[in-house]
């Protein structure tokens, strides 16, 4: 699936930001909930709220299973393959970084998985990830297991219907940072230039080295 070229309008840019803030917002609120209502005693840290195992089909073949992440950070965005603007978007700058920081000698996997796995079967993850550069791997699963990995990422998702009986899905626009314990690191920053962005993926690569 062909890319739109264009760099993203700088309303869009600004509707992203937002968006972005918004949901940070949000997810402090969810963590300060999620934390204020364990029991007494050892608490983990906020950021370890966030996330958790998953095994999913891979838009490479066979399935990824993130306890064979285990060592290494990695980098999950959730997204869908009919989004319009932001998804495609986001995808082919995460790409650019990622290729720069593998010039460089940094390596660091990128997992899109999707939140809409009826439409998005393996066959069209594997066709549509093929316009983006393979430091990113599509993923998806059955509705079961798309919920829950959405759930312990805390992302956010809405359907929005459609005229003509098709949706169109609200969703988190985040990509999480997570180091090589499977842990939140954080979100990447990719509205503030790449050069903020490679400084975090040196951190993180340099963190799960020192670790």
């Amino acid at each position: 699936m062909a890319t739109d070229p264009r760099p993203p309008s700088p309303a869009a840019r600004r509707g992203s930001t937002l968006i972005l803030a918004a949901f940070a917002l949000a997810l402090v609120g969810i963590v300060a909930a999620t934390v204020a209502f364990l029991p007494r005693g050892d608490r983990p840290s906020a950021l370890s709220v966030i996330g958790g195992p998953f095994r999913l089909d891979s838009s490479k073949g066979g399935v990824v299973d993130s306890q064979a992440l285990k060592g290494k950070p990695f980098l999950v965005f959730f997204g869908f393959t009919q989004c319009p603007n932001i998804c495609p978007t986001t995808l082919a700058d995460l790409g650019t970084l990622l290729d720069t920081f593998g010039a460089e000698g940094g390596d660091v996997q990128a997992y899109y998985i999707t939140l809409d796995p009826e439409r998005d079967t393996q066959a069209v993850m594997q066709e549509y990830m093929a316009s983006f550069t393979d430091r990113i791997t599509g993923l998806t699963g059955t509705p079961q297991q798309i919920e829950r990995v959405a759930r312990d990422y805390r992302a956010s998702l809405k359907r929005v219907p459609l005229p003509g009986g098709d949706y169109t899905l609200e969703h988190t626009l985040m990509v999480y940072m997570m180091d090589r314990n499977g842990g939140f690191a954080g979100p990447l920053d990719l509205n503030a230039g790449h050069a903020l962005a490679l400084k975090q993926l040196r951190k993180l690569v340099a963190d799960g080295r020192s670790t």
